[in-house]
């Protein structure tokens, strides 16, 4: 009796483990079935319903659709991460495109802005923006070479004009403003050989102008070429008699000579035009003069 006990305890312990096979085997089948509707269906909430519709309560089973549903969030928010991206990106290019200006727009800019601080005589400011414009490419400007190098100038810093005059002149080798610009540094640098090349080049063009026969007349004097400064001094008196300065620079030359007599005449007449002058500046001459008219 007892081992037909024991028989049939194990024999109802081998149908029951069939059962469980039987039942783990229907499980399975249940979950394989339900992630393929998961990977075929993209709606969350569907996936969320057939769960709960399949009645199935074991943990392996929520753990899973657990996961297929944060794995879908994951997937929504990235995209959505990634649109905002795009969206982000477009405006701050549409942003550049609207408040930063074209390479070319601003060197305009700093080429305007240089012309008009030059025209109100701030050369320093003039200079910074034409410095700007220059090195944006536009090396071969022959005008603004020149403009920084007229800034540099009245600054008194006429070794830097002298290096931009000189590349402007290397562009443009006729343009006589260059060169008279170029002569003037020269002088200022008390390097007057040099500077007479220069002056005699540009009056060759501006043969009028009293004030480059003055200089070229300083620079044969400060080279001991007498005879010629007094050329020149004579030759800025006849364009403009009226130029104090000439007057007392020929009558050094004289003074300096021996030549006492042509010497006090320069000067006397240079005391006239200044007498001259201020009874013009004054509205008129003396008292006594007024009550004769």
């Amino acid at each position: 009796m007892e081992e037909f006990k024991k028989h049939k305890k194990i024999e109802s312990k081998e149908k029951q483990d069939d059962i469980f096979e039987k039942a783990e085997e229907i499980d399975e089948a249940d979950e394989i079935e339900e992630e393929e509707e998961v990977e075929e269906n993209d709606d969350e909430e569907v996936v969320v319903k057939k769960a709960k519709k399949s009645g199935k309560s074991k943990k392996s089973k929520k753990v899973n659709v657990n996961d297929t549903i944060k794995h879908k969030i994951r997937l929504t928010a990235h995209a959505s991460l990634s649109v905002a991206e795009r969206i982000i990106n477009g405006l701050t290019n549409a942003y550049q495109n609207v408040f930063v200006p074209p390479k070319e727009t601003e060197s305009s800019f700093n080429k305007d802005q240089g012309n008009k601080y030059f025209d109100k005589a701030e050369y320093e400011k003039a200079k910074d923006y034409f410095l700007l414009y220059i090195d944006d490419g536009h090396e071969q400007d022959a005008e603004i070479l020149f403009m920084i190098g007229v800034c540099f100038k009245n600054i008194q810093q006429y070794k830097e004009a002298m290096v931009y005059l000189k590349k402007a002149e290397k562009i443009n080798k006729d343009d006589a403003d260059i060169i008279a610009e170029l002569s003037d540094c020269l002088i200022q640098l008390e390097n007057y050989a040099e500077a007479i090349g220069y002056l005699t080049k540009v009056i060759d063009v501006h043969s009028d102008d009293s004030y480059l026969y003055y200089n070229l007349g300083t620079c044969y004097e400060k080279t001991e070429q007498l005879e010629e400064a007094k050329k020149s001094y004579k030759k800025a008196i006849d364009l403009d008699p009226r130029e104090v300065v000439y007057y007392q620079a020929l009558g050094f030359i004289y003074e300096n000579s021996g030549n006492h007599k042509d010497a006090i005449a320069c000067f006397k007449k240079a005391m006239d035009i200044e007498k001259s002058t201020q009874r013009s500046s004054t509205g008129g001459g003396t008292k006594k003069e007024s009550q004769k008219a």
